[in-house]
């Protein structure tokens, strides 16, 4: 009864576990080590294109020929093994349906032996994973083509984990940096070492801003010292990533050589600099013959007329004016950046003129300058520079008649609410004052009111720098110019 029992509940065992095999799409094998003879079962049909009835008669003999040739030799050298011993087999092979296509199929088999220790029984299983196999082969397709493109891209692909450690690098390591790979990865050498010095603070800063802001992305330029000790600037692009279940954080970048491209920049801003130079040099050669002009004309009208001596002055001023222009334009040819002029030695030359065409020695008025170095624009520099030679052209002219000896003072300083500010100020504010000790003006005297051409420029260019002008008539002639320079 015991017997039954256990035979009855081994059957049951049986039915259940073909019927499993037969639902997955396995297939299932009893065979007879001596006489190479197999039973088979579950979803024989479907794993084979055979009928049940059909593939019950094929035995070890004929599976053999239902190897792929080229795994045939394997597998069977495997098996024999394992009858002869007894070991577990297990094997990864092509096996041919009925027709003719082929299928990869995992194959194992465990073997029973008798009292006398030889192998008389194999059960084993058949699993289908094709579809498996071809995925792994697409994956690996996939990755040759990865590592291909890396490996011929004329940059540098690179994986860091989450404490910036490199774990994996492509591309051209060596071609760009004259290291091998094995040096970064083994850790010989590393990225950061060979950034250069004036660099290595922003290049750290976005290391740091990668590893405090999630999902973020940093893209910079920097300069890397090769083996060879050659500069080479390298674009950076790296962004923070997670892996697919989002437990483990690294980061993904590039690196390409863009040292090319900057020292094509650097040639162009160079030529740049060379054509404003060139263009302000050309100006300023120009306004030279154009007072070389009026000067000549001036002296032509005091040989053939002296008493035309208001054309003589008119001819004077305008040449005043050109040179005024002029010294700006030499200033600017001299400067390094091509776009401030440093407004104290501009100043002092443009009064050394006027002192010299007006034929004033420093014996008769004396000239006082108390400029702070201040650059400007030439939005800020060319108006300013008429006005000052405006004003210091009507003191040479009118405040000390009959050789009279006095004082002319110029001061320019940054100005807040009145009083001088540091240089670190946020904002530009500047006082100009031009002041003499003559004999002033009438009481009358409105200047914002007059035919004259030189204070009508003076109020239309103090305007033009959003500034406003005062005039005390004190013990001689006082202009006060508040203006503003644009925000920093």
């Amino acid at each position: 009864m015991e017997e039954d029992f256990y035979k009855e509940n081994l059957e049951k065992i049986e039915k259940r576990f073909f019927s499993i095999a037969e639902m997955t799409g396995q297939l299932i094998f009893d065979g007879d080590a001596k006489t190479g003879k197999i039973e088979w079962s579950g979803s024989i049909e479907e794993f084979t294109g055979y009928t049940p009835e059909e593939f019950s008669k094929f035995d070890l003999a004929a599976c053999k020929t239902m190897i792929h040739p080229e795994d045939r030799e394997r597998v069977w050298s495997a098996l024999e093994n394992s009858l002869k011993t007894g070991e577990r087999f297990g094997q990864k092979f092509r096996f041919r349906k009925k027709d003719g296509s082929y299928i990869y199929v995992e194959d194992m088999s465990v073997f029973l032996k008798d009292e006398n220790n030889y192998v008389y029984r194999g059960i084993g299983l058949f699993k289908n994973i094709t579809e498996n196999k071809h995925a792994q082969e697409k994956l690996k397709v996939s990755e040759e083509h990865i590592v291909k493109y890396l490996q011929n891209f004329r940059g540098i692909g690179f994986e860091l984990d989450n404490n910036f450690n490199l774990v994996l690098l492509h591309g051209a390591v060596e071609e760009i940096t004259g290291y091998k790979s094995e040096e970064f990865l083994s850790g010989k050498t590393s990225f950061a070492q060979l950034v250069n010095p004036e660099d290595k603070s922003n290049f750290l800063q976005n290391r740091k801003k990668l590893s405090t802001e999630s999902n973020s992305l940093v893209e910079q330029e920097y300069r890397i010292l090769n083996k060879n000790g050659n500069i080479v600037w390298v674009f950076e692009s790296i962004q923070f990533v997670h892996d697919i279940d989002k437990t483990n954080r690294f980061y993904q970048g590039f690196i390409q050589d863009v040292t090319e491209k900057k020292t094509a920049k650097e040639i162009i801003d160079k030529a740049e600099k060379l054509r404003k130079k060139e263009i302000h040099h050309r100006i300023k050669n120009n306004l030279q013959v154009i007072s070389s002009l009026l000067e000549l004309e001036c002296e032509n009208l005091i040989s053939g007329n002296l008493k035309r001596e208001k054309v003589i002055e008119a001819f004077r001023e305008s040449n005043n004016r050109i040179v005024s222009m002029s010294i700006i334009h030499e200033e600017l040819y001299n400067s390094k950046n091509m776009e401030t002029i440093n407004f104290a030695p501009y100043i002092k030359k443009l009064t050394d003129d006027l002192f010299k065409s007006y034929k004033v020695g420093s014996s008769d008025i004396q000239l006082i300058l108390d400029v702070e170095d201040i650059f400007f624009e030439m939005d800020n520099a060319i108006p300013l520079g008429i006005i000052v030679n405006e004003l210091i052209s009507n003191s040479l002219k009118y405040a000390f008649p009959g050789d009279r000896n006095g004082k002319i003072h110029i001061k320019l300083f940054r100005d807040v609410n009145n009083k001088k500010e540091v240089l670190t100020s946020p904002c530009r504010h500047y006082t100009l004052i031009i002041e003499d000790d003559g004999v002033g003006l009438p009481d009358s005297f409105d200047f914002k009111n007059l035919n004259s051409l030189g204070l009508q420029l003076v109020n239309i260019l103090v305007d033009q720098i959003n500034g406003n002008i005062e005039l005390k008539n004190e013990s001689g002639t006082k202009y006060t110019i508040k203006f503003m320079d644009s925000p920093i």
